[in-house]
This record gives C-alpha cells, structure tokens and sequence, in this order.
C-alpha cells in the first residue's frame, strides 16, 4: 500500500513535467500547529484537544502548464500530532503525542500577479509515510506528578498504536515577493483514520495549521 501511493504520486510528478512548460524549485521551512479530531461510538470526542506545535522542513518544485496554472509537487518532513488536557480540581492530565512524517505533496496552484510581486492558491492531496512517533503522559493529583512515555508502535494490528500512512487534503494561500522570499498559510484536513482497529464511529484525524517562510530559485 505504501509503495503505491508513492508510485502514483511520483507518476503524477513526471506525468505533468512532461508537458510543463517552465519547471521552478523553491524551498520551504515553518511550523505546524496540528490537533487531533476523535469520534467514540459516532460522538465528536474534542472537548480536552488542544493544538501541539511542530517543524516543516521541505523543498518543492513547481511545473508551469501557463503563468496562471501549475502544479507544485513537494518531499517534506514534517512532525504532526496532539495533546489533551484535562483539570479539575486537584487533578490535572496532559496527554502529548508527536508523529513525524516523511511527506508528499501534490497540489494544484493558481497564480495571480500583483505588480512585481505574485500571489497564489493551492489546493490538492499529500501523502505522509510515519517515520516515527512518541507519546508522554503527565498525571497530577494533590500536588503529586506521575509520568509515562514512550514510542507508538506503527501497523494494523491490535497491538499497533496508529496507522503509519496518512493522507490529508491541503488548503493553502501565499505571497512571494519579488526578491523570491516568500511566505505561506495552509490549513490540511486529514483523511485518515490513525485507529487500527478504528471505523467510521471509532477514529482519529490530525489537522494541521501550518505557517511557512518559502525561498524560490
């Protein structure tokens, strides 16, 4: 299954440089705020969710079908997850877990100039392949802390933590400016349910705010 989504998105790269007319590369570093959106028996579970921020690191190439259209393929890393809090009282508990992705996007991109300067939108799939992930727990109650971490476990089994693919579906707006420096908004709604035993009533889903400066060539 991994092996063929990153066939078909590298399929769909050399497909459309094929018929690009111009092809461009940049560069891009920010910071994700990602948060978890749970379901319990068909039940929005979201009330303790609160975002877990996280780095963006990734280089992207942009073939140009006209000065308007292209589409902008990227390879990224990038770290996802989220955090739960919970307080009343005397007790307190924060739940954190950070998932680390290898990345693929593929977006279409519309662009618009504004004098010397150039304005766009994205929007399209992406492809994250689970590198690594890790969770900590902390409990306090009277004063006292109690804490647990550890690796998740990637598979599909039981005794897994979370599925390691995870396909979203991007939202994004920036501005480069004449000099090349740029910088972008985007917003990825996750597609995939990360429960290995989960199902439409039972799941867990990341979205990711993400902020970036980008550098163009």
């Amino acid at each position: 299954m991994k092996l063929k989504v990153l066939l078909t998105a590298t399929a769909v790269i050399f497909s459309a440089s094929a018929f690009a007319q111009d092809i461009s590369f940049g560069v891009k570093a920010g910071v994700n705020f990602s948060k978890f959106s749970e379901k319990i028996e068909g039940e929005k579970a979201n009330d303790y969710a609160k975002s877990k921020p996280g780095i963006c690191l990734g280089a992207y190439a942009d073939y140009n079908f006209t000065d308007m259209f292209a589409i902008e393929a990227g390879l990224q890393f990038e770290q996802k997850g989220g955090k739960y809090e919970f307080s009343e009282e005397d007790v307190k508990e924060i739940d954190k877990e950070s998932i680390s992705y290898f990345t693929i996007p593929v977006n279409f991109r519309a662009n618009f100039a504004v004098n010397d300067n150039n304005a766009y939108f994205l929007v399209g799939p992406t492809f994250g392949i689970g590198l690594s992930g890790k969770y900590k727990s902390e409990y306090t109650e009277d004063g006292e802390t109690e804490t647990d971490d550890g690796s998740l476990k990637f598979g599909d089994d039981e005794e897994s933590d979370c599925h390691r693919m995870n396909v979203g579906f991007l939202l994004g707006a920036g501005f480069e400016m004449s000099n090349n420096i740029g910088f972008r908004l985007s917003y990825e709604i996750g597609l995939s349910n990360l429960q290995p035993k989960g199902d439409s009533k039972n799941s867990t889903k990341t979205g990711v705010l993400g902020l970036a400066v980008t550098y163009k060539f």
